[in-house]
């Protein structure tokens, strides 16, 4: 994995846990970003994350901070323009690129290729096929580039059909090896806030058609 920091500026809290849970925080359907919720195993603000959207500027852009304010990530898609653009680039708080998380289109289940700066992949994240996921958890397996070792997980928790059907909030927890870096852990925290920025964005473009 080589052409990553040790560990990015902000993020040396990512060294000492192998579970974080992100929580979406939007107070209403009216609210037109994205905001989440970063927190440790014990349920404790770790850090913060706030979509930006602007009239004619990338399609997707997002900004991870931690609890005393100072950005630590960066996310972005950055054509508005090119709707088959699906490959999300990461940087750190000094704007290094950490590297970027590619969403694969021929499978189907929902899968993405997660690349250091130089475009080498360094893991895989399957998603869940058709009929999995319903009314109940949705799994994305963290593999390794072979496919034969899984690394962790990332989930969506079901919250219920209730919850379901009246709350916009997402909630997912991701779980990956204690001694993983802190820059891969990092990747796949961009890469759970990518899988549900680009559920919102589906959900925009399917009310837009219906409107």
């Amino acid at each position: 994995m080589a052409g990553f920091p040790i560990c990015p500026p902000g993020l040396e809290y990512l060294l000492q846990v192998n579970e974080l849970r992100i929580k979406q925080t939007r107070a209403s359907v009216f609210q037109s970003y994205c905001t989440y919720d970063v927190l440790g195993p014990e349920g404790h603000l770790v850090y913060r994350a706030t979509e930006r959207r602007e009239c004619c500027g990338p399609r997707m852009a997002l900004t991870v901070t931690n609890t005393q304010g100072y950005n630590v990530l960066h996310l972005l898609v950055p054509f508005e323009c090119c709707s088959c653009e699906t490959k999300l680039q990461v940087s750190g708080s000094s704007g290094e690129l950490l590297g970027y998380i590619d969403r694969n289109l021929t499978s189907f289940a929902a899968s993405f290729d997660i690349l250091d700066p130089s475009g080498l992949i360094c893991l895989k994240v399957k998603g869940p096929g058709w009929g999995e996921g319903f009314m109940s958890d949705s799994h994305y397996q963290v593999l390794s580039v072979d496919k034969t070792t899984q690394v962790g997980v990332i989930t969506r928790v079901w919250r219920g059909l209730k919850k379901e059907m009246f709350s916009i909030k997402d909630n997912y927890i991701m779980s990956f090896p204690l001694d993983l870096s802190a820059n891969m852990k990092a990747m796949l925290l961009a890469c759970t806030l990518f899988i549900d920025l680009l559920q919102e964005e589906a959900n925009r473009n399917n009310s837009n058609s219906s409107s």
